[in-house]
C-alpha cells in the first residue's frame, strides 16, 4: 500500500489599522484592500500605507467595507484602487459624494445601493459593467458619467435614481432587467449603436420619459419595457425590431401612434394595453405576420382582428375582411359608442368587447360560430344586442316561423351563450338570441339590472338552469316564436319566467296596419283639435276687431259732433259781432 503525502504553502492575510481605517493584505504582493473605515462624516483613503515598516499599495475596496456607515458623508478614494466590492458603500444613508479613480475596473453588486443622499460621482473610471442593484434607490443622484469602456448596465443598477438624461456610448450593447426602471425624473434616454438587448422591464414607471432613441440593432421589446411611462407621445420603432413582448407599452397613456415595422413577427398580449390616447396602429408594408386596417392591428391576411387601439373615438368599423375577433381586441375601448361589424366574423374571443364602456349597441352576423365568455363583460352602456339568424331571410323585427329551415343549420352556428358573456351590462334590456342557441350558461347575464325582454328564436328551449342572478332577473320577459310558448313555460329554467308567443306574419302586418291606422287618427283627431283651436281663436280676434271698430267710430262721430258745434258756436258769435257793430253804426 502505498501513500502520498501531499504538502501546501498557507498564505494568511495580514490585518491592520492605520488611522483607524481597517486593511487586508491580497495574496503575496505588497497591496491592500480597504476592510473597514470609522463612523466619521469625511474619510480620505491613501494610496499608500504603512506597516510593519512596509508600504503596502491600497488597491482595492472589500466587500461590506463601509456598509450601513450612517456617519459618512464624502468619501475621496486615491488613484491607486482598480477594484470596489459587493455592498462596498451600501446603505450609507448621508453619502452626498464620493470620488472615484480615474483607473477604476470593477465595481461590485450593490456598491452604492440605497445611498438616498449620493449626488455626485465623478467617474467611473474605465470599468466595463455597471452590475447588479450597483446605485439601487440613490434617489438623489441626478447624472452619472457613463465612460466609453462600458459594455454593460445589469438589472436594477440605476433603479430608482433621480437621472435626468441619458446618452448610452456605443460600447454598451446590453441594458438589463430594470436597469432604468422608476427613474421618475427621466426626460430623454439616448441609447448607442451597437446596443441589441433590454432587460424587461427597463424604464417601467419612468413617468416624466418624453423622448426615446432607440439603437438601430435591437431586436426585442421586452416585457413591461417602458410600462406605465405616461409622458412619451412619439416612438419611433427601428427596422431591426422583431418581437414586441407582453404590456411592453402598458399605460403609455400619452402615446398616439405607433408603427409596427416590416419585420416585426411576434407581439405579446397587452402590449397596448391602457394607452387611452393611441387611436392608430399602423404596419409597415412587406410584414409577414401582421398587416392594419381601420387603424387597426391584423394578421397579415387580414382574417383576424389583433388589437384596436384603446383611443379610437366614437365609432369604427371591422374590416370586411375579418373573420376572427382575438380575445380582447377591443378591451378598454372606452370610448367607442358604437362598433360595425364584418359581416364575415365567425368567432369572437373571451373578454373581446370587455370595458368598452361607452358601447351602446351591437349587432353579431348572422355566421358566428362562437362567442367566448366575458365578450360583453361590463359594458356599461350597452343597452341593446341582437344576433342576425342564419335561418331568417326576413327583416321582420318580430320573427318568423323557419320551419324545416332551422334544422339545416345545427352545430354550423353559435350554439352557446358562454358563462358571464354580458355580466355586469348594467343598462342592458333587450337581447335578440338566434335559432341556433341550445344552452345558456346561468351567469351568461349576471347583475343586468334593466334586462327586461329577451327574444329567441330557438323553437326547443335551449338548457338553462336560470338567467341571471335571482335579484336581477325577477321581471323578464322571454318572446318566444308562435305556438312555442307552452313548451317553454313546461321546460326547466324557463317556467319561472313570463312567457309571451310571437305573432305570424299576417298577423304582425295586420296589428301593424291597426297600429298605424290608429295612430294615423290620433294625429287627425290632434290636428282638428289644433284647427278647431285655430279657428276659435280666430273668431275672437274678428270679434275684438269688429268691437274695436265700433269704439273707433264712436269715438269719431263724437268728434264729429264737437267739431260741428264748434263751429256753430263761431258762426253765432260772429252774428252777435256783427249785430254789435250795426247797432253802433245807428
Amino acid at each position: 500500500m502505498c501513500v502520498f503525502l501531499y504538502t501546501a504553502t498557507i498564505s494568511y492575510a495580514i490585518r491592520f489599522e492605520d488611522n483607524k481605517i481597517g486593511y487586508e493584505t491580497i495574496g503575496r504582493e505588497m497591496v491592500v484592500q480597504v476592510i473597514s473605515a470609522p463612523s466619521t462624516s469625511d474619510i480620505v483613503i491613501p494610496d499608500i500605507v504603512y506597516y510593519d515598516d512596509k508600504a503596502y499599495t491600497v488597491k482595492a475596496i472589500k466587500n461590506n467595507a463601509f456598509f450601513e456607515n450612517k456617519a459618512l458623508r464624502n468619501v475621496i478614494l486615491p488613484e491607486s484602487v482598480v477594484s470596489i466590492g459587493n455592498k462596498a458603500f451600501a446603505n450609507c444613508k448621508n453619502l452626498t459624494s464620493v470620488q472615484l479613480p480615474a483607473h477604476l475596473e470593477s465595481l461590485g453588486r450593490n456598491a452604492f445601493a440605497d445611498c438616498p443622499s449620493l449626488s455626485t460621482i465623478n467617474t467611473l473610471g474605465r470599468i466595463t459593467v455597471i452590475d447588479n442593484s450597483t446605485f439601487l434607490n440613490c434617489k438623489s443622484l441626478g447624472s452619472v458619467p457613463l465612460p466609453e469602456s462600458l459594455e454593460r448596465i445589469e438589472d436594477k443598477a440605476f433603479y430608482g435614481c433621480a437621472i435626468k438624461n441619458v446618452s448610452l456610448p456605443g460600447s454598451i450593447t446590453k441594458l438589463g432587467a430594470l436597469a432604468f426602471a422608476n427613474c421618475v425624473l427621466l426626460e430623454d434616454i439616448r441609447m448607442g449603436s451597437n446596443l441589441t438587448t433590454i432587460g424587461s422591464q427597463c424604464f417601467s414607471n419612468c413617468m416624466s420619459l418624453e423622448n426615446v432613441r432607440l439603437s438601430n440593432r435591437l431586436t426585442v421589446i421586452p416585457e413591461n419595457c417602458f410600462q406605465d411611462c405616461s409622458a412619451i407621445r412619439n416612438l419611433t420603432l427601428p427596422e431591426s425590431l422583431q418581437r414586441i413582448e407582453r404590456s411592453a407599452f402598458l399605460r403609455c397613456s400619452s402615446i398616439i401612434f405607433l408603427r409596427i415595422p416590416a419585420n416585426v413577427t411576434s407581439i405579446g398580449d397587452k402590449f397596448i394595453d391602457e394607452c387611452s390616447s393611441m387611436d392608430s396602429i399602423s404596419v409597415e408594408h412587406g410584414n409577414s405576420v401582421y398587416s392594419s386596417g381601420s387603424g387597426m392591428l391584423l394578421a397579415h391576411n387580414g382574417e383576424k382582428l389583433v388589437r384596436c387601439p384603446e383611443g379610437k373615438q366614437i365609432s369604427t368599423v371591422v374590416p370586411g375582411s375579418v373573420r376572427e375577433i382575438s380575445a380582447k381586441a377591443f378591451e378598454g375601448c372606452s370610448q367607442l359608442q358604437g362598433i360595425g361589424m364584418s359581416p364575415k366574423v365567425e368567432t369572437i374571443g373571451e373578454r373581446a368587447f370587455a370595458g368598452c364602456s361607452s358601447l351602446k349597441g351591437m349587432a353579431l352576423p348572422a355566421g358566428l360560430k362562437y362567442l367566448g365568455e366575458k365578450a360583453f363583460f361590463q359594458c356599461t352602456s350597452l343597452e341593446q344586442v341582437a344576433f342576425e339568424d342564419p335561418a331568417s331571410d326576413s327583416k321582420n323585427p318580430y320573427f318568423q316561423t323557419y320551419g324545416e329551415q332551422v334544422g339545416l343549420y345545427d352545430g354550423l352556428f353559435i350554439e352557446s351563450i358562454l358563462s358571464l358573456t354580458f355580466a355586469e351590462c348594467p343598462k342592458l334590456q333587450v337581447v335578440k338570441l338566434p335559432s341556433t342557441i341550445k344552452s345558456m350558461a346561468d351567469d351568461a347575464f349576471y347583475d343586468c339590472k334593466s334586462l327586461y325582454e329577451i327574444h329567441i328564436r330557438a323553437l326547443n328551449p335551449p338548457t338553462i338552469f336560470k338567467l341571471s342572478n335571482a335579484r336581477t332577473s325577477r321581471h323578464i320577459t322571454v318572446v318566444v316564436m308562435p305556438h312555442r310558448g307552452d313548451l317553454y313555460k313546461k321546460a326547466s329554467g324557463w317556467n319561472r319566467y313570463t312567457i309571451e308567443e310571437l305573432v305570424d306574419l299576417d298577423e304582425f302586418i295586420e296589428s301593424k296596419q291597426k297600429e298605424i291606422d290608429a295612430q294615423r287618427a290620433k294625429e287627425q283627431a290632434k290636428q282638428a283639435k289644433k284647427e278647431a283651436k285655430i279657428t276659435k281663436e280666430e273668431k275672437k280676434l274678428m270679434r275684438n276687431q269688429r268691437r274695436n271698430e265700433k269704439i273707433a267710430e264712436r269715438a269719431r262721430e263724437k268728434e264729429e259732433k264737437a267739431r260741428e258745434k264748434e263751429k256753430r258756436a263761431r258762426e253765432k258769435a260772429e252774428k252777435e259781432r256783427q249785430r254789435l257793430r250795426a247797432n253802433r253804426k245807428s
